[in-house]
């Protein structure tokens, strides 16, 4: 069957989807070409764990003028309701397959925004005759453990029905706090981010279910595409962070790799218009060196991208404590003062006074009580050494706190920046 196209408008993008059938999966799409361009190989724009259609208008709007655009829901993401807690990525990228091939394009190209990066990725890996170029954004090749314990918690967290809690840690993961002025994400559209993850319907928290552990199941990629490819994300982005962005580039031959300045995670939110120039020059083979507000690396420059969050900062009073929530009558079962080595909005290094600790009984269920300023932190403990040092992130669950505890960062009475050493360098704790 050829693909039926129809003229893009606003409206259109609001219309039911299309629905195409492999067996008891369902696949969500909306086709878009004008007749000057309908002869052309699409853009298929994998949608991810939270878009909807209407989140890529303005991304249709400006690729239309150049590309047949298709937007494809595969089962469980966008706007998908089939639960799917069976099919991996391999399977979607099946499925995606399926649909091109029934539909008669002889080649695509593909955009995969976050969740959606690691289908398209697949995609490209095992049809590498269907593929023309693809756009990847906020794509990791092996999650580092810190990650998978963030994504974890959240589905924890949601599995336990703490909805308030969950919402507010989404947007804590997915929007870069220390990075508020740069990234100009306001506090209207954090609000919203937040009462849209509060208000998800028992079918979409399940969804959110599945997709999670579908991206803790990720042990690596399939393998790695060999089409013209641009990998991009925020230059601050804090999920999935530039240097994992870089490391699936410099495994891809033929790989372009940029960030977009003053952007997290969100960037095609953030900073649209950047976004949408940088990928309608990759479509049409125009430089993308020209973009302003772009920054493209060289290849071979990738390993000397920073790998923190964020850089840590010297507590003026080092002195805290770590327990466990877990108690043995009115005692914790885990209680030690610790020295406070280092610390960002992110996480903290700690080095406990008497070394001894257990990560299978309380890597989930620790706090920092910090002594100047008072303030408590519930912790993930990623990894501990025989020598007491404990690597933590901050279970971020409460926008207001996390909002108190980053302008405290930022107040030399409590925190300061690294001296540097006689070479002018910063030394980097931890």
């Amino acid at each position: 069957m050829l693909i039926d196209y129809q003229e893009y408008n606003r409206q259109a993008i609001k219309a039911v989807p299309r629905h195409f059938w492999v067996g008891q999966w369902r696949i969500d799409y909306l086709p878009f070409a004008s007749p000057e361009t309908a002869h052309k190989p699409p853009l298929l724009v994998i949608g991810g764990a939270f878009q909807n259609f209407t989140s890529y208008k303005y991304c249709v709007e400006r690729i239309y003028e150049d590309f047949p655009v298709i937007l494809v829901d595969l089962p469980s993401l966008g706007s998908n309701d089939q639960v799917a807690p069976h099919l991996g990525m391999e399977d979607l990228a099946d499925l995606l397959h399926e649909f091109v091939a029934r539909m008669e394009l002889p080649q695509v190209h593909l955009m995969g925004l976050s969740l959606g990066s690691a289908i398209a990725s697949t995609f490209a890996y095992k049809y590498p005759a269907l593929t023309g170029k693809m756009i990847v954004a906020g794509i990791v090749v092996r999650p580092r453990k810190s990650w998978r314990m963030l994504v974890e918690e959240s589905v924890r967290v949601l599995e336990e029905g703490r909805m308030d809690e969950f919402s507010q840690a989404v947007v804590l993961y997915l929007v870069n706090y220390h990075r508020i002025r740069e990234t100009g994400i306001t506090p209207t559209a954090r609000r919203l981010f937040y009462r849209q993850m509060k208000a998800l319907s028992d079918n979409e928290r399940e969804r959110y279910k599945i997709n999670g552990r579908r991206l803790l199941s990720v042990e690596g990629l399939l393998g790695y595409p060999e089409c013209e490819t641009l990998v991009t994300t925020g230059e601050f982005d804090s999920f999935t962070l530039p240097w994992e962005n870089a490391d699936f580039a410099s495994k891809c031959p033929n790989a372009t790799f940029a960030l977009i300045k003053g952007a997290d995670h969100l960037p095609q939110l953030e900073k649209r218009e950047v976004s949408l120039d940088l990928f309608s020059a990759f479509l049409r083979g125009a430089p993308v060196e020209k973009v302003d507000g772009v920054d493209v690396f060289p290849r071979g420059t990738y390993d000397r991208l920073e790998r923190r969050r964020s850089e840590r900062l010297l507590p003026c009073n080092s002195r805290g404590r770590v327990t466990s929530e877990s108690r043995i009558g009115d005692q914790f079962r885990f209680d030690q003062r610790v020295k406070v080595v280092d610390i960002n909005f992110f996480g903290c290094l700690v080095k406990l006074e008497q070394p001894g600790f257990s990560t299978a009984e309380h890597s989930r269920d620790c706090t920092l009580h910090l002594v100047s300023p008072d303030m408590k932190l519930e912790l993930l403990v990623f990894d501990y050494d025989e020598g007491g040092y404990l690597r933590c992130l901050f279970k971020h669950g409460n926008i207001a706190e996390a909002e108190r505890f980053a302008g405290l960062l930022n107040d030399p009475q409590y925190f300061i920046e690294p001296k540097a050493d006689k070479a002018g360098v910063r030394k980097i704790y931890g």
